[in-house]
């Protein structure tokens, strides 16, 4: 579980991870999925449970390239972080958003890299490029609970867009069947 004074980011949350999966964590900003990566890097404790890593996990993490250094670019800074999370040889990658700053040469050379990558892979990110060759399961934060999908992310989009037509076509028959009561409501005060 991962909470907040103000809000719970998730609960109940059990799952075993398979050596060699490439996970995406997506939700809105704010709904943890930082948060859930440094739990996973050892970095950060959830409010309550437990992280159980086998001994032989060599973890590397690259937290957000934040833009505060004038000399370097995005791409230089995201290098020097890949760089020095590689350096113990991890079999467990961590990733926060690897593609912000990055231009398009930039882009693909990471792309090249994550895709080469041979551990586990766990990623935050929006980017759909990144999303559609370099994942195979979707974990969805949203509304205190992470959805785990498997499969390809236009699968998931997909699944979603039917989930989402479904509630909308719910709402739809709910507003129709109290205009209806409503209507019949005065009919009868009329009478």
């Amino acid at each position: 579980d991962l909470s907040f004074p103000h809000k719970t980011c998730f609960e109940g949350l059990t799952c075993q991870i398979p050596y060699g999966s490439r996970i995406a964590l997506m939700g809105r900003n704010g709904s943890g999925k930082s948060s859930l990566l440094r739990i996973i890097a050892g970095l950060a404790a959830p409010t309550s449970g437990t992280v159980q890593l086998p001994e032989d996990v060599r973890i590397g993490y690259v937290p957000q390239v934040i833009e505060d250094h004038a000399t370097l670019s995005g791409g230089q800074r995201l290098n020097a972080a890949l760089t020095a999370a590689l350096q113990n040889d991890p079999n467990v990658l961590l990733l926060d958003e690897p593609t912000n700053h990055l231009d398009r040469r930039q882009r693909q050379s990471l792309m090249r890299m994550v895709r080469a990558y041979t551990g586990t892979l766990i990623v935050v990110s929006h980017d759909t490029e990144l999303l559609r060759t370099c994942i195979d399961t979707l974990w969805h934060l949203d509304a205190g609970e992470v959805h785990i999908f498997s499969g390809r992310y236009e699968d998931y989009v997909r699944e979603r867009q039917r989930q989402r037509a479904t509630v909308e076509g719910e709402l739809a028959r709910l507003e129709h069947q109290k205009k209806d009561m409503h209507a019949k409501l005065m009919q009868e005060q009329q009478r």
